[in-house]
């Protein structure tokens, strides 16, 4: 790792978040500078902000600082989003035991839709969406999904911020009839994409609600144009939605959309 001093301005305020990690009972700045080797300067600035942004707090009475609030609440995020994971797994192994497709489960971060979690079998071959990636919302049916069970106020304001670009020739780009879609799919409690984000690809997906009914993420089968037909991936929409209703009744009551 290069010297403290050569990393960039992001580098610097990880590196004293790690260091107040290591300090549950709060440090000084003259014992962060010193853990740090950064100038008790640079680290009076950057706490400054830190603390603007809730990373970190700091008590008056002795001068020391401790990791703040904000810390506390995106660990709480991941690990909600590895309960819903591990939670889910053995019934979406199930369910692609059933179907013999991809089983996908997926959650709204950064406009996107963020697969969680991936079932896959021996014959699912081309399916994209391994976990960790993203994929975009408006031709996906996970996607779809997640947006469709947005509040007005909410959905415009993602809506404003996505660019519809055409993935395929089958691809939904304009508002108002993605809008349409998005009405039908509150409607019908369900999405669909037919080979409108991968060629040759489509998908059924259906929201996992929690003991509240709060949308927690979209669960989806996805499967190649070429084995199997749109009437038969609809056939599957009883056994897909019974096992988002199984993943939801054994989520906290804590877990909904982020």
């Amino acid at each position: 790792m290069p010297p403290a001093e050569s990393q960039g301005m992001l580098s610097k305020g990880l590196l004293l978040l790690q260091t107040l990690g290591d300090h549950p009972r709060g440090a000084t700045a003259t014992d962060i500078s010193r853990a740090t080797k950064l100038a008790v300067s640079t680290v009076h600035r950057l706490l400054h902000t830190e603390v603007e942004h809730g990373f970190v707090s700091f008590d008056p009475s002795d001068k020391t600082y401790r990791l703040g609030v904000r810390v506390f609440e995106l660990a709480t995020k991941v690990s909600g989003v590895l309960s819903i994971a591990e939670t889910a797994r053995p019934l979406m192994r199930e369910l692609s035991r059933k179907t013999g497709e991809t089983v996908q489960l997926a959650v709204l971060s950064n406009s996107r839709a963020l697969f969680i979690e991936k079932v896959g079998t021996e014959q699912a071959v081309g399916i994209r969406g391994s976990v960790g990636e993203s994929e975009p919302l408006h031709a996906t049916s996970t996607g779809k999904v997640l947006l469709g069970q947005l509040d007005p106020e909410r959905l415009e304001a993602i809506l404003d911020e996505l660019t519809l670009d055409a993935w395929t020739a089958n691809t939904v780009t304009e508002r108002s009839r993605l809008t349409a879609e998005l009405d039908r799919v509150r409607s019908d409690d369900f999405a669909t994409a037919n080979e409108e984000f991968d060629p040759g690809v489509r998908a059924i997906a259906v929201p996992v609600r929690n003991g509240r009914a709060e949308i927690a993420a979209a669960l989806c089968i996805s499967a190649p144009v070429f084995r199997v037909s749109q009437d038969r991936m609809l056939g599957w929409l009883p056994e897909l939605r019974e096992s988002a209703a199984a993943i939801g009744i054994r989520l906290p009551l804590s877990t909904a959309l982020y």
